[in-house]
This record gives structure tokens, sequence and C-alpha cells, in this order.
């Protein structure tokens, strides 16, 4: 029942505002309402500075995974030390270098962990400065055009999007001239790192 009130209601809404421009009297005076959509989620995903960030965050990501699987390596190596030591050890002795090699394990883990949660601020950052920079470049769209009315897209509340409403294209065309690149290097992490 509600979806069918939500498709009346979004069916009636896309008719009244069918017309780009119509009049609207408001104390006597005459104004255009001028709507236009934006699909937030095309603009994103078709962008410069989206496709830059998601280079140079895999390109991290590849870094860490590297200086992870080069520690692991060396602690397997020392795994298998330690299991031939085993043999040649005093039980004291081994259990004090098992005890050293946990306390190496436990630091790797806890550096895969640091890793991935400055991954995680990374994107986050980045994230952000993106949001920033399409409120950006649709504001400037919407002045340009004299747009005074901006629905961001979303498949759940308008269901029908006509092509002549959907202003996501210049707006891309305006991100991707304003802010073609973003230096995720830049980025400073929270505990200093």
């Amino acid at each position: 029942m509600i979806n069918v009130r939500q498709s009346v209601i979004s069916l009636l809404f896309i008719i009244i505002i069918g017309h780009v421009s119509f009049s609207v009297l408001a104390q006597d005076n005459k104004r255009v309402l001028k709507i236009g959509i934006v699909d937030i989620e095309f603009v994103t995903r078709q962008s410069l500075m989206a496709k830059d960030i998601a280079r140079q965050i895999d390109i991290k990501r590849r870094e860490f995974m590297s200086e992870i699987k080069e520690a692991e390596t060396s602690l397997r190596g020392a795994d298998e030390e330690l299991q031939k030591k085993r043999i040649l050890l005093s039980p004291e002795a081994f259990n004090d270098e098992a005890r050293k090699f946990r306390v190496k394990t436990t630091n790797l883990r806890k550096k895969v962990q640091d890793r991935n949660k400055e991954l995680s601020q990374l994107r986050s950052v980045a994230n952000r400065a993106m949001e920033k920079a399409i409120a950006t470049a649709l504001s400037k769209i919407t002045k340009v055009n004299g747009y005074n009315l901006v629905f961001r897209y979303s498949p759940q509340v308008i269901l029908v999007r006509p092509n002549f409403l959907d202003i996501s294209k210049p707006v891309l065309t305006q991100l991707n001239k304003d802010s073609p690149v973003y230096d995720v290097s830049n980025i400073k992490l929270k505990d200093g790192k």
C-alpha cells in the first residue's frame, strides 16, 4: 500500500513539474521555477577526480600489501627456524623464543589493522573532498543556469526522471573542469600518521 502511495505521489510530482519553467504567483509577482535533477552517483562514478582518488588509493593499498607480504614471509621463515630449534633448545629457551615469535605475530596483526585504518581514513577524507567539489560544481551550474530547485536523484524517491530535467552531465563537466585531480598524499591522518 505504501509503495502504491509513493508511486502515485511520485507520478503526480513529475506531472506537476513536467514543464521545466512555469509561473508561480507569489505576493503579486510572477516567479519562474526552474527545476533540475542531479544524479550524484553518476557524477561521482564518471568524474576524473574520483578516478584519480581510486587510482592513488589503489597504489597505497598495493604498497601496504607488499609491506605486509614481506613481513609475513619473514615470519614464516622465523617460524620454520623456531621449529628446527625446538629439538636443540632447552624448554625454557624454546618458550622464550616462542614468546618472541608471538610478539612479532601480534605486531604484524596490529600493523595490518593500522594499515587498514589508514586506507579507510584516506578514503573517508578523499570522499569528503569529493562531496565538497561536487557541491561547488553543482552550485556553479545552478547559479549560471538559474536553477532555483534541484533534486538529488534517488530511484526510491524519483521514479521517473525526465531527461530534460537532468543536469548531471553539466555538473560532471564543471567538476572535471574545476577538480580533475586530488592529491591523496597531502591527507593528514589521525594518530600522526
